[in-house]
């Protein structure tokens, strides 16, 4: 018999389970240290879920992959609510974390602007009483470029 064509052991189905949780619990620890802004608690939050991740890595590829647990209804029925629970998750996590870069980024822009404005000393008036600058490119901007 296919190895494939066997159902799962249950054991194999509830470790899924155990670790889906355990990875939506991760997750949540760090959306939550996110949306409190306590961002110097996050890595050990983030060691600890990369953990999770190769356990559950580990296991799924231990009993057959992805497709072998689709294809087990037993395994499918088991799994539809710690799935949906880290799908949650996830879909939460990857809003704060686009969040977060998009502050970040406008940061960087800020800062970048502001030593742009400081490199280019007026010189003195051109055409127009127009003020004239020095057209250095500040060093700055090469540090927001390479971000």
């Amino acid at each position: 018999m296919d190895n494939s064509a066997r159902p799962l052991p249950a054991r194999d189905i509830e470790a899924m389970a155990d670790l889906s949780d355990r990875l939506a619990d991760a997750i949540e620890a760090e959306c939550a240290v996110l949306a409190d802004r306590q961002l110097t608690r996050l890595q050990p939050l983030i060691e600890a879920k990369i953990q999770v991740v190769k356990a559950y890595e580990l296991h799924l590829a231990q009993i057959g992959g992805p497709a072998r647990v689709a294809g087990d209804a037993e395994a499918r029925a088991r799994l539809k609510g710690p799935t949906r629970r880290l799908r949650e998750a996830l879909a939460l996590h990857t809003v704060q974390i686009a969040a977060a870069r998009t502050v970040a980024d406008r940061l960087v822009r800020s800062i970048a602007d502001t030593v742009a404005a400081q490199a280019r000393p007026v010189i003195g008036y051109g055409p127009r009483a127009a003020l004239r600058t020095a057209s250095a490119a500040p060093a700055a901007m090469a540090i927001h470029a390479s971000i």
